[in-house]
């Protein structure tokens, strides 16, 4: 991932714990202070600070918070954990319940390892 530089505004979600009872919502959060290591996003009580080689949040336990560059970013990344749980739900236990044609199984099978 890229470096941020101060006073850029990324997006923070709430994710493992701090999400446990309560919606995950996509906040703002300004970049004050930039190291060699990490970078802090935040001011006062509420700052964080992350890796700057993928950006996670440095903690002793589970991280509370994920950034994003921006909202599109994370719809992209909702809208991904959907299709994929829609492909597993068709493939389930090794059954098509699309009944696609072989060729169809054929082309996505393609498609798929043309990535690996």
């Amino acid at each position: 991932m890229r470096k941020p530089t101060v006073g850029e505004t990324l997006y923070s979600l709430n994710v493992g714990n701090a999400a446990r009872r309560t919606p995950q919502v996509l906040t703002p959060v300004v970049v004050t202070k930039v190291g060699r290591k990490y970078f802090t996003g935040g001011e006062g009580y509420a700052a964080r600070q992350f890796d700057i080689s993928d950006w996670t949040e440095k903690t002793e336990s589970t991280a509370d918070a994920a950034l994003y560059e921006s909202e599109q970013e994370w719809e992209d990344e909702k809208e991904a954990a959907r299709l994929c749980g829609e492909l597993w739900k068709a493939f389930k236990y090794g059954r098509n319940r699309c009944r696609l044609p072989l060729d169809a199984l054929r082309r996505m099978h393609g498609l798929l390892t043309a990535n690996y």
